[in-house]
């Protein structure tokens, strides 16, 4: 079965690119495919930097319950990669700082998150993929996340892609706003020139929203 084709997609070149569409549009398996977790037919993906890293934060922390706060955000890495400095820094960055020992069943949802996202800038990646990862939050904590990132990729200035089923939070999010449909890609949307925190309520966002929807 054929998922994703001729598909041709460039990512903002700081930022976060946030991709939309309906359910079995094929979002989730351009993340796998960028993630190297599925194998694509044809094409090529050029990634930035020297390394070549891809961190990765699922719709669910995936965290191991046994590991404390710390330990998770270190899971995977080689002792000579560990610096001690840095990751007390991004678990201050990520607003955790007094919860290095709690483990995963200590902490709320969000939190839970923020140690997901931990551990993917703890990796050093030049690319993080995010699959949903404020959707099971509620209300209240998913607007406090999305503050959150949009303060951590300030500060980290990471190539993210994001993807969600909230046009609004692509409004919110993105420097760059994909559309995908039936395995392709069905518009762009430059959302640079539009500074943080955003109106959603302004006309220019209300009428890239029709937009968006007239494209799904």
């Amino acid at each position: 079965m054929t998922v994703l084709t001729g598909l041709n997609l460039a990512l903002a070149e700081q930022g976060i690119t946030v991709v939309v569409g309906k359910s079995g549009c094929g979002k989730t398996t351009l993340l796998r495919i960028l993630a190297g977790l599925e194998c694509m037919d044809h094409g090529e993906i050029h990634i930035p930097g020297s390394s070549q890293k891809i961190g990765m934060v699922f719709q669910e922390p995936r965290l191991m319950p046994w590991l404390t706060v710390w330990k998770n955000i270190i899971f995977g890495q080689k002792k000579d990669e560990i610096r001690q400095e840095k990751i007390q820094k991004l678990i201050n960055t990520v607003g955790l700082t007094g919860f290095e020992k709690a483990y995963p069943n200590q902490l709320s949802g969000g939190m839970q998150q923020r140690v997901s996202l931990a551990r993917a800038l703890a990796y050093d990646a030049e690319l993080i993929l995010m699959d949903e990862p404020f959707a099971a939050l509620d209300h209240f904590t998913r607007e406090i996340m999305q503050q959150e990132l949009l303060r951590i990729d300030s500060v980290s200035r990471k190539i993210t892609v994001f993807v969600t089923h909230s046009i609004d939070e692509a409004l919110l999010l993105g420097q760059k706003i994909v559309v995908m449909g039936k395995g392709n890609v069905r518009a762009e949307y430059d959302l640079s020139p539009y500074a943080y925190p955003r109106d959603l309520l302004s006309d220019q966002l209300i009428n890239i929203k029709k937009s968006i929807l007239g494209k799904l």
